[in-house]
């Protein structure tokens, strides 16, 4: 990939994730190579990456689209969060340094921070809690020692957020219900109990998928 399509794709794939395209809109690319200042063959190269990633997907005669997501596509992806993450939990368990700790308890003390501002919007919070909420899970992956996790965990945990965002638990109570899990999360690593670590890890992901999903008891395979 040439560095003009990798500009491109650090680019268009930040748009998405923010949100700046909606689920399901058509991508136009003259519109989008001017926006991120490359050629049209240069965003033609970093959308193909990012169809790979799931993040748009390419329609012959049709155009490009920002990936949309069906209940049961979320619920796939929360599953094997699940089961991916609880994995490396278990090794972070066992390998996380005492740098990798301290990092986890800084990112949940900042999200008790946020639920201490009352001027922020639910959609505020949110999008605050989601970069903070990311940082905290790839810091995770990064404590287990394992690229492989690492790389194969990455594309679930960063699929457009705005896709599911209306399924989601947007609101304080979910997020500080979320963070006092993260806190869980830290004290079992602290304890350097790796099955401890693994059950807690996909007790949170399962547990903060979307309501929707929750509220219909769909029953869970087993994880592990």
């Amino acid at each position: 990939m040439t560095r003009a399509s990798s500009i491109a794709y650090e680019s268009v794939r930040q748009l998405i994730l923010q949100g700046a395209y909606a689920p399901g809109q058509r991508l136009l690319e003259e519109e989008l190579a001017t926006r991120v200042g490359v050629s049209r063959t240069s965003l033609r190269d970093c959308l193909r990456r990012l169809a790979g990633e799931g993040l748009v997907r390419i329609e012959a005669n049709r155009g490009t689209f920002v990936a949309s997501h069906s209940s049961e596509e979320i619920e796939e992806i929360f599953q094997l969060r699940a089961v991916l993450e609880g994995h490396a939990t278990a090794l972070a368990a066992v390998h996380a340094t005492a740098q990798d700790l301290d990092e986890l308890t800084v990112i949940a003390t900042e999200i008790d921070a946020l639920l201490g501002q009352p001027d922020l919007t639910d959609a505020d919070l949110f999008a605050a809690f989601q970069a903070c909420n990311t940082r905290f899970h790839l810091c995770i992956l990064r404590a287990s020692g394992s690229k492989r996790l690492l790389s194969m965990s990455t594309a679930l945990l960063e699929l457009p957020l705005v896709t599911m965002k209306a399924q989601m638990w947007p609101g304080e109570v979910s997020v500080r219900r979320s963070n006092e899990q993260h806190w869980e999360i830290i004290q079992a690593l602290r304890s350097k109990d790796p099955l401890l670590s693994r059950l807690i890890l996909q007790t949170h992901i399962m547990s903060t998928r979307p309501r929707a999903r929750v509220a219909q008891g769909i029953s869970s395979p087993a994880l592990f």
